[in-house]
């Protein structure tokens, strides 16, 4: 037995060395090899010396051959390649690998066989794949949502009937919700899906509620977050506006840390706290990677990864409420610094969003539509009462008031009106309005007008067809659904007429007298 072990010692020792990587593996093209066949018995299988051997010899070889396979696909640039590669690195297994192929193969096909909108909404889904798979970012962490989205297009072109412009589904059980972008197809909306979760999540903090359907929901959305710049990160794979795929929203972002806290309390499970603290870092990392933007003493978190300068303010409060939950559900110090500098900036930019009568939608631009005023004044209601920062809440009063009140019309005097004359009729709003301009005269109505206008001055011209009085009416109903009015009452005059003119006198003849008789003398 002495000699035996001596024996397996010194092939033992050989394989050491072999699995280490000394020598040269086989060539790039060479066909994976075959298992060594350990099915011969041999007087030494009680020892197990050979068996280890030969283990390690087709770890040796595997290693060798998929170190090749690697270096044959560095410069292949696709989606199938991706997908190998993802595969001989060990991040995903050979059956996801048959089951992302077969999501890519399939739509391939479809977008073949499909003709008009659907084919070309096909197609524009599998151009922004293939372009994230160019551009070396279709990496393993974003193959969840990516392909998911790709299999959720197939079955909406081939089987579903056609969406409309942002209509929003959901397929079967699973709680990612997609929103139909024309000319990009259906897409994963990721602020709507972490949406639903955490308003049904809310109401478990307080009360039971069902809580294995919701946790099955929690952890399929939680395995739709990608790597980005150190942090996990829930992103958009379509270009939109100026951006191109992948980029994340801050609001989306905050939500799906909020709805992370919030079931990580609800649930007791400390899995998605930490899931949700390794979200944190897009709240550090400055745009593109992330959102944090430095500003009035603190730091606002963008609505979009590739739009810095906008100021969203729905956005950038929800982010704020977003990380407060993080800090108290979670116990996050790390979330309580980013909700402290977040609210200095946030308190500071309130002002900037109200034009006292609606608010702004995003700095120095349009008004907000009813449906995001009221979620802005939501959210204003939230900080108010958690934090009691009266900044929050006189504006939360305002923006509540504002929905109560109808607009405001300013009509500006008109004066020394002529008959046949044109004259500009101006007039003011105190907020975005479907506005009816009426003047009535002796017969009848003169102008009549229907006109859907933002909030400030304004000007119709307006030619009085005759003399005598005409009633101005202006109805303004602002999205709220309240109407305004305001009449005023003008004089018309005829035109002075125009003066004669004066008629020309004849001029007299030139009389020759004595001057010019010296004249003519003094010339001789």
């Amino acid at each position: 037995m002495g000699g035996l072990r001596r024996i397996a010692a010194v092939v033992g020792t050989g394989a050491v060395l072999l699995a280490a990587g000394c020598g040269d593996g086989p060539p790039a093209d060479q066909t994976r090899p075959d298992a060594v066949d350990t099915s011969t018995p041999v007087p030494w299988r009680a020892d197990g010396a050979l068996d280890r051997v030969a283990r390690s010899q087709e770890a040796a070889a595997e290693a060798a051959w998929r170190r090749a396979e690697l270096a044959a696909l560095e410069d292949v640039h696709t989606v199938r390649a991706a997908l190998r590669r993802a595969m001989l690195s060990g991040a995903i297994s050979r059956a996801r690998l048959r089951r992302h192929r077969a999501a890519y193969d399939g739509a391939r096909r479809a977008a073949r066989v499909l003709t008009g909108a659907r084919a070309a909404e096909e197609r524009a889904v599998l151009g922004s794949v293939d372009a994230l798979a160019a551009a070396d970012r279709l990496v393993p962490s974003r193959f969840p949502a990516v392909f998911l989205n790709l299999r959720r297009n197939t079955r909406t072109w081939t089987q579903a009937p056609f969406p409309a412009t942002g209509e929003r589904r959901m397929f079967g059980r699973h709680p990612a919700v997609f929103q139909y972008v024309p000319g990009r197809g259906m897409q994963l909306h990721p602020l709507a899906t972490w949406g639903k979760v955490n308003a049904r999540l809310r109401g478990c903090l307080h009360t039971r509620c069902a809580e294995r359907p919701l946790r099955r929901r929690v952890d399929a959305l939680a395995r739709l977050g990608a790597r980005r710049g150190g942090f996990v990160a829930w992103e958009y794979y379509y270009a939109y506006a100026q951006g191109t795929p992948p980029w994340m929203s801050g609001m989306a972002q905050a939500t799906a840390v909020q709805a992370l806290s919030r079931a990580a309390r609800a649930f007791r499970a400390r899995r998605y706290a930490r899931i949700a603290r390794r979200a944190l870092g897009a709240f550090d990392a400055a745009p593109p990677t992330g959102v944090a933007v430095p500003s009035d003493g603190g730091r606002r978190y963008v609505m979009y990864s590739f739009a810095p300068t906008l100021r969203i303010l729905n956005g950038e409060l929800q982010a704020v409420n977003g990380l407060r939950d993080a800090a108290v559900l979670g116990r996050s110090p790390r979330a309580a610094r980013l909700v402290r500098a977040g609210d200095r900036a946030a308190r500071a930019a309130l002002g900037g969003f109200d034009t006292g009568a609606w608010s702004l939608y995003s700095a120095a631009g349009g008004e907000s539509t009813l449906a995001y005023h009221e979620l802005t004044t939501t959210f204003l209601g939230d900080l108010c009462r958690r934090t009691r920062r009266a900044e929050y809440c006189r504006a939360e009063r305002r923006f509540a008031r504002y929905v109560r009140e109808p607009p405001r019309i300013g009509i500006a005097p008109l004066q020394g009106l002529w008959a046949q004359r044109s004259t500009p009729l101006r007039f003011t709003l105190s907020k975005g309005s479907a506005v009816r301009v009426r003047v009535v005269g002796p017969r009848g109505v003169v102008l009549a007008r229907d006109l859907q206008l933002g909030r400030g001055g304004h000007e119709l011209a307006w030619t009085p067809p005759s003399r005598g009085r005409f009633s101005v009416h202006v109805d303004a109903r602002g999205p709220e659904g309240r109407l305004g009015r305001s009449d005023r009452t003008v004089r018309v005059v005829l035109p002075k007429p125009k003066p004669k003119p004066k008629p020309k006198r004849p001029r007299p003849p030139e009389r020759q007298g004595a001057a010019g008789d010296e004249q003519r003398g003094g010339l001789g």
